[in-house]
């Protein structure tokens, strides 16, 4: 069996894996990665349809791949940024990220309408130029060769967005955030790493055309490498599909007094004493934390409730609940554990803050004011902000 054979048995299998997660109960993420599959499925399949050898029988395929092509850039950078924020919310404007797709599709809708014969001629002109890019049809707005040229703008486009994006997320989370998640981090990386030698690859293409046959040449091969072996590692890491876990700081080590008694009357051994057994409240308990955990919204010092329930779109009363019945902490305490965790790891890990004043510390950990940061330690930690920070600062 030649080896384009097999393509035609991988593309069941980007169908089935992208249908399976698509249709999973989950953070949006495992959408956005079964959409992206499934697209993959038919663009392998298509693909294997539209070779010489089977074309004449299937026009119907030709032209079908390439809009879809312009939905796999925003479609993994989505994925990438709703994993690592699973809290956000999809919104109207996410979707303008398909707007180049959406075009495509309703330029092409009267080559797509055409009877089978017309569809054969055009076929047949781009065959006897012997590419797929340099043909001048009358269909669509623009040429394929400006086509293509497109969806390598696209791709370079969102390949460097979501690798500064997954950046900037390493560079803002605390070296505990890392080394807790460092699985799922490197995978994220290394993804990245491969989408920029499918780049390389691209400029291969360019800079020499004539390998740019209508047939799948063995290089083309690696285009799939990526694809194949982000399956392959989520297939045996599918916990890394939930996302970041917690730091867990704001349990281990917020919720203890320098005088050794407990906090809002938390066992000793750390651990959070779930008093009602609600999944509801707790669902919205985990939900609160990943979304402040990943938006740091209580470094906002205006930070309310009404605020809050607005973007996890639940009424104030039940946060209220949620926090009183789960963790036995009022809205006010839970966000100010929060700061002094912030507050906690800056200085411990950032040398800029080692050389703050205590005022400065409360103002970039989200207190206001200097009196509401140090009634907040005291309350939380049982000593004065001065002695509770002086192992950290110089």
């Amino acid at each position: 069996m030649a080896p384009i054979d097999y393509l035609f048995y991988l593309c069941f299998v980007f169908f089935a894996f992208g249908g399976s997660f698509f249709f999973k109960k989950g953070i949006v993420a495992t959408k956005f990665l079964g959409l992206l599959f499934i697209g993959l499925g038919y663009q392998t399949f298509a693909g294997y349809y539209i070779r010489p050898e089977y074309i004449y029988e299937n026009p119907h395929f030709f032209r079908t791949v390439s809009p879809l092509i312009l939905t796999m850039g925003p479609l993994y950078f989505l994925f990438q940024q709703f994993l690592l924020y699973p809290e956000r919310k999809v919104k109207p404007i996410h979707f303008l990220h398909f707007l180049p797709f959406a075009l495509h599709v309703i330029e092409y809708i009267p080559f797509y309408i055409l009877p089978a014969e017309l569809k054969i001629l055009e076929i047949k002109e781009m065959i006897s130029e012997n590419t797929f890019y340099t043909i001048h049809s009358k269909y669509g707005w623009i040429t394929m060769k400006n086509h293509l040229y497109v969806r390598f703008f696209l791709f370079i486009f969102y390949s460097c967005w979501g690798l500064y994006e997954l950046i900037k997320y390493y560079l803002s989370a605390s070296k505990t955030f890392i080394k807790n998640n460092l699985l799922i981090v490197y995978w994220l990386f290394f993804n990245m790493f491969l989408k920029f030698v499918v780049v390389g690859l691209i400029v291969y293409n360019f800079i020499y055309p004539e390998e740019n046959r209508i047939y799948l040449p063995w290089k083309d091969f690696f285009y799939l490498v990526e694809y194949v072996l982000m399956m392959l590692f989520m297939l045996f890491n599918p916990r890394l599909l939930h996302g970041p876990s917690l730091r867990g700081l704001i349990w281990q080590q917020a919720n203890t007094r320098m005088d050794g008694s407990d906090v809002f009357t938390l066992p000793k051994d750390h651990s959070i004493k779930i008093i009602s057994e609600n999944d509801r409240e707790k669902a919205l308990s985990d939900s609160l934390n990943r979304y402040f955990e990943t938006e740091r919204i209580f470094l906002n010092p205006n930070l309310t409730l009404n605020e809050v329930a607005k973007k996890l779109k639940v009424k104030p009363r039940m946060i209220r609940i949620a926090l009183q019945t789960v963790m036995n902490l009022s809205f006010t305490d839970y966000v100010n554990t929060w700061r002094i965790q912030y507050a906690e790891e800056q200085c411990r890990e950032n040398p800029k803050w080692k050389n703050y004043k205590l005022e400065i510390v409360a103002l970039e950990s989200g207190f206001g004011t200097r009196q509401s940061f140090n009634s907040a330690v005291k309350k939380i930690k049982g000593v004065s902000p001065g002695q509770y920070f002086s192992e950290f600062l110089y």
